[in-house]
């Protein structure tokens, strides 16, 4: 089955589930007992979530490019280590790109990239790590229906208006 890179099969969203269910199940062990939760090891994490579900919208470029490529990894290993834990078939497509950005978003999603790239020096290995292993969960996660259809209802939206306003106001 020749399944792209912009389609999510059942082992790339096991695969993208996976790595949040991990991370929170580390942190909920580090913090169970903690009368003060440790909240700021979320930002990393959950940022990289946010940027790389709307990375995940993106349909060229370098940025669509790296998507496409976590998503088509996410898929082979999730459906390898499905089909090794339970010897199902994991590689029925689930969903494609719903919705993408335009120009307008894109322009935003390129600021936003270049910011990232600004604070990325300042940003702590362990951070890098967390931030990292959001962004391939946000990609694959970006195809998924809920967060997905949440991404391309909401946020999609609202990065290619900012977009417009932004091309407005500067253009």
């Amino acid at each position: 089955m020749n399944i792209s890179a912009t389609t999510l099969t059942a082992g790339g969203l096991a695969f993208g589930m996976g790595i949040p269910v991990h991370f929170a199940a580390g942190w909920a062990k580090a913090n169970y007992k903690s009368k003060k939760k440790d909240f700021k090891t979320l930002i990393p994490f959950v940022g990289g979530i946010a940027y790389g579900g709307l990375a995940s919208m993106c349909t060229g470029g370098l940025i669509g490019f790296g998507a496409g490529v976590i998503t088509w990894f996410g898929n082979g290993a999730g459906s390898l280590a499905l089909w090794g834990i339970s010897g199902g078939n994991t590689t029925r497509a689930l969903r494609a790109t719903p919705v993408q950005l335009s120009a307008e978003g894109n322009i935003v999603l390129f600021l936003i990239t270049v910011a990232l790239f600004g604070l990325w020096k300042a940003i702590k290995s362990d951070e890098k790590k967390l931030a990292k292993r959001g962004i391939v969960a946000g990609v694959l996660l970006g195809l998924s229906a809920v967060l997905g259809g949440a991404v391309a209802v909401t946020v999609i939206p609202a990065v290619n208006s900012a977009g417009a306003a932004l091309l407005g106001v500067v253009g």
